[in-house]
């Protein structure tokens, strides 16, 4: 069987282009997408690209993201967020391999279903200080140890205009994905063999993205609410059934 340089089989490195593929897409469009997608399927079939390759694209795609839309990047709000992100990456990072994985697995694939099913009700959750701090700390911890946390952060701007959601989630995965790649460092869990590996990841990326651009200019502000709420939801039952 041929295998790819850096330890992975063709086979399954065609199946990871696709899966990255698929979640760029979706990610262009509605802000996230890449690590809810992408995460749960790559750690089935090249566990290697979780959790820092795959932080390393998410970083590259949201930056293209921002500055497809910048002047709709809600910087006072992801400032909030940003603060909770960074003491929860470096808390994430230092306790790889002591925290039970799995317990958090159903704790936080509860607490993102309880929030989708929330958003289905007439409670609003709206971006205050209070909820962005929150939302930024559950991601940071989320986002370092799976790759996937973005919900949170998700859930809290789904009210926002398509521009804002799209262009602030995409500016806190920016930002978030260096403070997680930064923590990981630390600990010695990310360094030049992830880059080169999100490396070989750019170009079904940035297909992916390419594809998402005419589509996000015709997307109403109810569909892509509900697309945001339905990718948190579905990341919340992946998280409960690899933890079950």
């Amino acid at each position: 069987m041929l295998t790819h340089p850096l330890g992975i089989d063709l086979a399954h490195w065609l199946i990871a282009a696709v899966i990255v593929f698929i979640g760029s897409s979706i990610q262009g469009l509605s802000g996230v997408g890449l690590g809810l997608v992408a995460a749960p399927l790559l750690l089935l079939t090249a566990p290697q690209l979780v959790p820092g390759p795959l932080l390393f694209i998410s970083c590259v795609i949201s930056l293209i993201a921002v500055r497809r839309e910048r002047s709709a990047l809600d910087t006072r709000g992801l400032g909030y967020a940003l603060a909770g992100r960074l003491v929860a990456s470096l808390a994430a990072a230092s306790a790889i391999g002591f925290l039970p994985a799995r317990e958090l697995g159903l704790l936080f694939g509860l607490a993102i279903l309880v929030g989708a099913a929330l958003s289905l009700t007439p409670v609003h959750i709206a971006p205050t200080r209070p909820a962005l701090v929150l939302a930024g700390t559950l991601s940071g911890f989320m986002g370092t140890l799976t790759s996937a946390g973005m919900p949170p952060m998700a859930l809290v701007y789904q009210h926002a205009s398509p521009a804002v959601i799209r262009t602030s989630l995409s500016g806190f995965l920016a930002v978030g994905s260096v403070f997680s790649m930064s923590a990981l460092a630390m600990v010695g869990r990310f360094g030049l063999r992830e880059i080169l590996l999100g490396c070989f990841l750019m170009l079904p990326m940035w297909l992916g993205y390419r594809v998402s651009t005419p589509l996000s200019r015709r997307v109403p502000r109810r569909t892509l609410r509900y697309i945001v709420v339905c990718l948190s939801g579905l990341s919340g039952v992946m998280l409960l059934l690899k933890s079950v």
